[in-house]
């Protein structure tokens, strides 16, 4: 058996997300974190496809390419459980830490990308840099901790939990 890089790369990062939503994410919350999963994966399914169609980069190996010209792995996938795990850690925390939690996360998952977009076919850039992705990684982060202190502004504000 013959594994390309880009498939032992795609098959770890699936396992490692599994285990960390199994390990990691503190289930006790789960209407929080769920909502945050489908917001996630939501807006980076509805933000991708355009990001693709305008050319400005490039998935030449991914998930299921007859379909989606996006990296649903990454999508729908890691990044909606990495802002789990970010929503987990700045659950209690006031607006500093969320900021730099939020750069801390962006930091991490660019610092992976990058040399995946110099070494791989995983991801390629066209018209982005890493320091589009740094941004755009802190934007949805905070995008979604926003998203769900509106969340339980309303489940408490409406008596819903």
């Amino acid at each position: 058996m013959n594994l390309s890089l880009e498939t032992i790369i795609t098959i770890v990062s699936i396992v490692i997300t599994l285990l960390l939503l199994i390990f990691v994410v503190d289930w006790r919350y789960f209407r929080d974190w769920i909502v945050v999963f489908l917001f996630k994966s939501c807006l980076d399914f509805l933000w991708g496809s355009p990001v693709v169609n305008l050319k400005m980069l490039d998935y030449p190996i991914r998930l299921l390419p007859e379909f989606y010209n996006t990296s649903i792995l990454f999508e729908i996938w890691v990044f909606p459980t990495l802002c789990v795990l970010y929503n987990q850690v700045t659950r209690e925390r006031g607006f500093w830490p969320i900021i730099g939690y939020s750069v801390l996360f962006s930091a991490g998952i660019t610092a992976i990308e990058y040399p995946l977009e110099l070494y791989t076919d995983l991801i390629e850039y066209l018209n982005w840099t890493w320091f589009t992705t740094f941004y755009t990684l802190n934007i949805t982060f905070l995008l979604s901790r926003t998203f769900i202190a509106f969340f339980r502004w309303g489940c408490d504000h409406f008596n819903t939990r």
